[in-house]
């Protein structure tokens, strides 16, 4: 059984790893030239991202018109905004994280490995998946043109 505070010890040791990322750079290159670096890659991964988030859309648009249920495209738009948040985290490490999920093929194998887990479910047309609730009971009247306009109020008889 998982522990209630594994989420904060795997992000306290994201920080910790980022730390180590900026002394390990700053020594080598020097304080300045780290933090160059850092809104370098920032500025760097949102231009990718931009226009990785572009070609993207087409393709989802394209595959919804060809009456495809996009699921790994949608998949990937989630590891498109996750690289995003990435790059926008200074450090080192959440950068490297980010450029891999802007590599095309890198991040179909993620998406597909998320959808092939289990992750996220996805259900096929209509609101209860897998073809719908089945048929839905109603009444209806045919009001011809030039008659009373039709009433509102449904008449509803359950004593039958």
């Amino acid at each position: 059984m998982r522990s209630p505070f594994f989420p904060l010890f795997v992000f306290l040791g994201l920080i910790l790893l980022e730390i180590f990322g900026f002394a390990w750079v700053g020594d080598a290159v020097g304080a300045l030239m780290t933090v160059v670096l850092v809104i370098v890659t920032a500025a760097a991964g949102l231009l990718l991202f931009r226009l990785q988030g572009f070609y993207h859309w087409r393709r989802l648009q394209q595959s919804l018109a060809r009456g495809e249920v996009p699921a790994l495209g949608l998949v990937e738009g989630w590891l498109l905004m996750a690289a995003a948040m990435l790059l926008l985290l200074p450090g080192f490490f959440t950068d490297a994280a980010g450029f891999v999920l802007l590599i095309p093929p890198l991040r179909r194998w993620v998406a597909a490995g998320v959808l092939r887990r289990g992750m996220i479910r996805t259900r096929g047309p209509g609101p209860g998946g897998r073809g719908g609730p089945g048929p839905i009971e109603g009444e209806f009247r045919r009001h011809e043109d030039g008659s009373e306009p039709p009433d509102d109020r449904l008449d509803h008889d359950d004593r039958r």
